[in-house]
């Protein structure tokens, strides 16, 4: 174990770490290499939020999240990638048997969309392709979310609309509707973006077994409550039959 450094230790190896990351992040901006140009955006990303996750960590109770069963899909930060490492927002599937409420990490397989020239039967070790269920079961809870979301959008207008007609309304009535429809046309601005990633979706996913992960529930991004829009989006026990499978054959004798 380390010796406990003093502040002004600290200090001078906050400075000195600090140096690095800056030269290192300059060194790819100035890069004539457009991806590896972009690598500072993702990286400044990652630091962003890697900080907000270490500042939210004292304060974060798993238990105010929902509980999370085997097969459940979810979408999470998996950070900045190394190499081959799958990174970033991702989608995933649970693959614990019984993860308790307590319980401040989980076990999951990331998944990925089946890309145009990908030839199915040349699949890597540890790959497994889910079929497009997943898909039909994002567009539907999509439809039903977005229309549920639309509606209440136009009604909160026209509520808004009518009380601004009647003189004997208090302003700070049609204020709340207002902060209520910003509300919901943030959540039109989401499923919107959405829309294209579900959309990616169409030709088949596939599991990633080979990239099988504990991670911090701190990183899950959605669901994080039974309302959410990923909430109830399990993947069949047939996909999950064959992630099975692919476990025993990749981890065990």
């Amino acid at each position: 174990m380390s010796k406990p450094k003093t502040k002004d230790e600290l200090t001078a190896h906050k400075g000195s770490a600090l140096d690095v990351l800056d030269s290192y992040l300059n060194s790819l901006i100035n890069s004539s290499d457009r991806k590896t140009a972009g690598k500072a955006d993702k990286l400044s990303y990652w630091i962003k939020d890697w900080v907000k996750f270490l500042d939210f960590e004292s304060r974060f109770s798993p238990s105010s999240l929902k509980r999370y069963k085997r097969g459940d899909i979810i979408k999470i930060h998996l950070g900045y990638n190394i190499g081959s490492e799958e990174g970033g927002l991702h989608y995933a599937v649970i693959v614990e048997k019984d993860n308790s409420i307590h319980n401040p990490v989980i076990t999951i397989v990331p998944l990925t969309s089946l890309k145009p020239n990908k030839d199915l039967t040349h699949l890597r070790s540890g790959e497994v392709f889910l079929g497009n269920e997943l898909f039909s079961k994002f567009a539907l809870k999509f439809k039903e979310q977005f229309y549920s979301t639309k509606n209440t959008h136009s009604e909160l207008s026209q509520q808004i609309k009518e009380l601004k007609t009647n003189e004997n309304i208090l302003r700070s009535d049609v204020q709340t509707l207002e902060r209520q429809q910003k509300e919901i046309s943030i959540q039109l601005d989401y499923l919107e973006k959405m829309k294209t990633e579900i959309s990616k979706m169409k030709q088949g996913s596939i599991a990633l077994v080979n990239q099988i992960t504990t991670v911090s529930k701190i990183r899950i991004y959605d669901p994080k409550t039974t309302k959410d829009m990923f909430s109830g989006i399990t993947l069949s026990d047939d996909g999950l039959n064959k992630i099975d499978q692919e476990i025993i054959k990749k981890f065990t004798k």
